[in-house]
């Protein structure tokens, strides 16, 4: 897959409901004896990508290098979330390709509430 092609690209807006279910499940899936009432965790968008159509991800396999959040509002349980995936640059170093892409999440006011910043490895083709 060519994707420089993507480099600039963002995904169609999706509406995300945080949910005590889902912050269940990411709590089990990350094997943590915490419950949804106690808090939401910090890493929970990460969980939206399964919610959001990625075209630069179709059958691609990645190693995630390193995320990082920043919050301007925390998020709350029943909170419904506008999320979009930015893909910001594509490079390519020594035999890996680097992707740096940005993950936001808006209210219903259209404020941001985080953005999550992500850089991912894939083995140059």
């Amino acid at each position: 897959m060519n994707f420089k092609q993507w480099e600039g690209a963002k995904t169609l807006p999706v509406s995300i409901t945080v949910t005590e279910e889902l912050v269940n499940t990411y709590y089990e899936a990350s094997g943590s004896s915490k419950k949804a009432s106690q808090q939401v965790p910090p890493a929970l968008p990460m969980i939206f990508y399964q919610s959001i159509n990625v075209p630069w991800f179709q059958e691609q396999s990645f190693t995630h290098k390193d995320q990082v959040f920043h919050y301007e509002h925390p998020i709350s349980i029943g909170e419904t979330l506008q999320c979009t995936v930015s893909l910001i640059s594509v490079e390519k170093r020594r035999r890996f390709l680097v992707l740096n892409q940005e993950l936001i999440g808006k209210n219903k006011h259209k404020d941001i509430v985080f953005s999550a910043k992500s850089t991912l490895l894939k083995e140059a083709e």
